[in-house]
């Protein structure tokens, strides 16, 4: 009987080292993981714009309603406003500098801008560079050109030249689907527009919406009369590798939905419901 006591008390003795490293291994687990979270939160860009009190974002000058540039400077439209929110939910001031199709990325990595709110399509080839949140808009694209010479469907597109803005959903959507046509290049939406309005190009293809603007704008412009190409959802684009900046602005959007601002916002500008398919994105 004495034996076996000795053995639970040497038992307890031996256990009691080997109870307490675990207790400190737990600890300092829990004590590392916390403070890698700490450190993480201070690298992101939320921490960043907070701090230095001023948001920037890069928005489209050429693309009514979402975004324009105006002649004073100032911008206008769907995008714009959807800047202002974001802005104005954090607490800073909002700076906005223009961008095209092609300089998006390029103007996150120099650090010119902390977010796209650009009409960026999140397709799957851009993801592979850049990182996209949840949805706040959806597009698609379609075909403007002159009643004088008109085009009765995507497929009398064949042999015919085309104006899309450089790196694009547009230009990709040509190119790839539509290999009998000559795609013409330009750096701004405005002047692949320009260029068909003064007979460079046979059609130009265009966001549905800025399609049907322009068919309303100008009284010798047509627009297609047909579902829009490609139909896409819109994201707000950041740098990979940020979780803490891509949770808040995801977590912006969600409310921005839920609360009906987005669907407020998007019949002001752009004249019709915001598209289901974004609403049901978890």
């Amino acid at each position: 009987m004495r034996t076996r006591a000795v053995s639970r008390r040497s038992a307890r003795f031996l256990l009691a080292p080997a109870l307490a490293g675990l207790l400190a291994l737990a600890g300092c687990t829990t004590s590392s993981s916390a403070g890698s979270s700490q450190a993480e939160a201070q690298q992101s860009q939320l921490t960043k714009v907070i701090k230095r009190g001023t948001l920037k974002v890069a928005v489209l000058p050429d693309f009514p309603p979402y975004a324009v540039q105006k002649p004073d400077g100032s911008y206008a439209g769907y995008e714009i406003q959807v800047a202002h929110k974001l802005a104005d939910a954090m607490g800073v001031e909002l700076k906005m500098v223009s961008t095209n199709g092609t300089n998006r990325l390029s103007l996150l990595q120099s650090g010119r801008v902390d977010v796209n709110i650009s009409s960026w399509t999140a397709t799957d080839e851009r993801a592979k560079k850049a990182g996209f949140t949840v949805p706040y808009s959806a597009h698609g694209a379609s075909l403007l050109f002159k009643k004088s010479d008109p085009v009765k469907g995507y497929g009398d597109l064949d042999g015919k030249t085309v104006s899309v803005a450089r790196g694009s959903t547009n230009d990709t959507i040509m190119t790839e689907n539509f290999p009998k046509t000559k795609v013409t290049r330009f750096e701004t939406i405005a002047d692949a527009i320009a260029a068909l309005k003064s007979g460079k190009v046979d059609a130009a293809v265009e966001s549905y919406t800025t399609v049907r603007d322009e068919a309303k704008k100008s009284s010798d412009l047509g627009a297609l009369d047909a579902p829009p190409l490609d139909p896409a959802l819109v994201s707000m684009g950041v740098l990979q590798g940020d979780q803490v900046w891509m949770n808040y602005l995801n977590n912006f959007i969600r409310n921005f939905i839920a609360s009906g601002q987005d669907q407020k916002l998007y019949k002001k500008w752009i004249g019709t419901d915001l598209p289901s398919i974004v609403t049901q994105v978890p």
